[in-house]
């Protein structure tokens, strides 16, 4: 009998222990929500407006990036520090060619090359012209396949960058528009535009017509064969750069806005302020990826725009000032800063 008395003791006394421990815990739940849920000190306020990445590669690759292009499956960037065009593998980073330069470069790819417009490193200012020559790079070789002055009739021309349509090559000046012919590696047409509306500011292709975005908003049809004016559309945009081409409209950036556009009416779609900067936009998952920037924030931006309304999807601040060009390649975006760095970005952990 006393044998079982003590084993009835044990067990009472093991159960009192489970209740007492099963009310402490009560407790200390009771006491831990309130504390979580009224976001003590411990936990900081979250902010609503942007998300960080919980991931974003970012890859040392010069010391200073400017201008960056897809082509040919990789990623060609402008190595201002080494005076190299770089082509970079995604999503490693890793270094596949280093081809000369000189001086800063405006970049396109397509129709069987990339091309590279230089400043040439001269010693005389050009400001934001480049004297050239463009360079053809043969992307099997990774070698400059032609040197090609922007030259013709005797003049030497400034250019301030190169566009690609299909088979057909441009170069942009403030006064100019130059046809290169990419098989024979020449210019071989100047369409001089008219100093009414300052500076061309970008360059469009539809069909046989040349749009080109001048400096006051204005937007000028020309025949692309001749180079003869057609038509000319005002818009309150200033400055418009040419950012993507989507069916007959025009996403442009100006002064910080994002706009969309159709350059035939001058009518804009939509316009999105981004800050005090917006830059390059690349295509990916159904929406317009552009990088900005803007005052009191802790690095650059990227932001995913609807491209029917415009409207804001997704947006995030990136571990990076000074972008300079953003394109998209398989299922991640890849950023150039100015300070060397290339982002790699999942966009769908944004």
């Amino acid at each position: 009998m006393r044998g079982m008395s003590e084993r009835r003791g044990r067990r009472e006394a093991r159960v009192a222990a489970a209740v007492a421990a099963a009310v402490l815990a009560a407790l200390a739940g009771a006491i831990a929500v309130p504390r979580l849920l009224s976001g003590g000190p411990s936990r900081p306020p979250l902010d609503t407006r942007a998300r960080v990445p919980p991931r974003v590669a970012v890859i040392k690759t010069a010391g200073n990036l400017g201008a960056m292009v897809k082509g040919f499956g990789d990623v060609w960037l402008d190595d201002r520090t080494d005076s190299r065009l770089l082509r970079v593998r995604s999503p490693d980073g890793r270094v596949l060619a280093r081809v000369p330069v000189h001086g800063r470069l405006a970049l396109a790819a397509g129709a069987g090359g990339v091309w590279a417009l230089q400043s040439n490193g001269s010693p005389r200012s050009f400001g934001s012209y480049l004297p050239g020559p463009l360079l053809h790079v043969d992307p099997r070789t990774n070698r400059v396949r032609a040197r090609i002055p922007l030259r013709t009739r005797g003049d030497d021309l400034l250019g301030l960058g190169v566009y690609v349509h299909g088979g057909r090559v441009w170069v942009w000046g403030p006064r100019d528009v130059l046809r290169v012919d990419p098989r024979r590696d020449r210019v071989v047409q100047r369409i001089s535009v008219p100093d009414l509306h300052g500076d061309i500011a970008g360059l469009a292709v539809r069909g046989r017509r040349l749009v080109a975005a001048l400096a006051d908003g204005t937007y000028l049809w020309m025949n692309a064969r001749t180079g003869r004016p057609l038509w000319a559309v005002r818009t309150p945009l200033p400055d418009p750069v040419v950012r993507a081409q989507i069916g007959t409209r025009l996403v442009v950036s100006s002064a910080g806005v994002l706009a969309e556009l159709e350059p035939a009416t001058g009518r804009v779609l939509w316009a999105r302020r981004l800050g005090f900067r917006a830059g390059a936009v690349a295509r990916a998952y159904g929406l317009l990826w552009v990088h900005s920037a803007a005052f009191h924030e802790p690095g650059d931006r990227l932001s995913g725009l609807d491209p029917a309304t415009g409207q804001v999807v997704t947006t995030s601040i990136l571990p990076a000032f000074g972008m300079t060009g953003v394109v998209a390649i398989g299922r991640r975006l890849l950023a150039a800063s100015a300070g060397g760095e290339l982002l790699v970005i999942t966009p769908l952990m944004l």
